[in-house]
């Protein structure tokens, strides 16, 4: 099928996951526990730190019976991991406490980053993270944090045979005979492709940010990339409205409008292309500015 857009795209991903069954599978294959049930699931979660900081939108965040989850899909290596998984942390921890509650109320929480690149460079399937004592490896803070950073090209090494038909289905669409997690999420992959609208406004998406790329690229300069990111946006915005009703469409361009500005101002090009692309995100984001 021509445009059949895989698992390790993070929108299918997204979409994939959000199969409760099919979550619960891949964090107790990934995380080795029993997840239980599942009590809130939500693809594209938006978190904000504080009023003026840097937002963080999850791919998948679940909140389970073994504590909070969030899944993501990287197809690049971003620069400075360790710190933007540090920024996930706080984010996700900022939103677990309430008023006067006990430390010990603090729900343990997992992160974890699934790649089609060796971010670490050390050739390992699975790279753990947890807070150790540097004097004595043997003693941990307890935490209850815990990163995970999955490498599928490393797929040989994996240290169970799930995990290595895992990240086998990530690497090569590859389905392992009788892995009914993976047979169910390349199930789920092709009921997606036929949703031909949709798949069609991810490559929408894909090729707009082909385009900021190659703009950033040749400008060198952070107004190319905010240039670039607005006018994405006004495009995605004229298509919405183009199906949309007449009533309302003014001010929706307004709040569009202002939304592509704020982002644009602190290079938050990935959140604008996914409120471009999904107007239940777009709308949270207007939540998180007022707008």
């Amino acid at each position: 099928m021509a445009g059949r857009l895989p698992i390790s795209d993070n929108f299918m991903f997204g979409r994939v996951l959000c199969n409760e069954e099919v979550c619960r599978g891949f964090l107790e294959r990934v995380l080795g526990i029993e997840v239980g049930d599942i009590a809130y699931l939500n693809r594209e979660q938006v978190l904000q730190p504080a009023v003026d900081a840097r937002g963080v939108r999850l791919d998948v965040y679940a909140e389970t019976d073994a504590g909070v989850v969030d899944v993501e899909m990287q197809a690049n290596p971003h620069t400075a991991p360790g710190r933007r998984l540090r920024y996930y942390q706080a984010g996700i921890d900022s939103g677990l406490m309430e008023h006067g509650a006990a430390w010990r109320d603090l729900r343990d929480s997992y992160i974890i980053f699934a790649c089609d690149f060796d971010w670490f460079g050390a050739g390992l399937p699975v790279y753990t993270f947890e807070s150790l004592c540097r004097e004595d490896p043997s003693l941990s803070a307890s935490t209850g944090a815990v990163w995970k950073i999955l490498n599928a090209r490393a797929a040989g090494c994996a240290p169970t045979e799930g995990m290595r038909n895992l990240l086998e289905y990530i690497r090569k669409g590859a389905v392992a005979p009788g892995d009914r997690l993976v047979t169910a999420m390349d199930a789920e992959v092709s009921t997606a492709n036929e949703d031909r609208e949709w798949v069609g406004s991810v490559m929408t998406v894909r090729d707009l940010v082909e385009e900021v790329r190659l703009d950033a690229q040749e400008q060198g300069l952070a107004e190319g990339r905010a240039e670039g990111i607005a006018q994405g946006m006004a495009q995605g915005m004229a298509q919405g409205m183009a199906q949309g009703r007449e009533e309302g469409r003014a001010e929706l361009a307004a709040r569009m409008a202002a939304l592509a500005a704020r982002l644009a101002e602190e290079d938050r090009a990935e959140d604008a292309l996914a409120a471009m692309a999904d107007p239940a995100v777009a709308e949270s984001l207007c939540q998180v500015y007022g707008l």
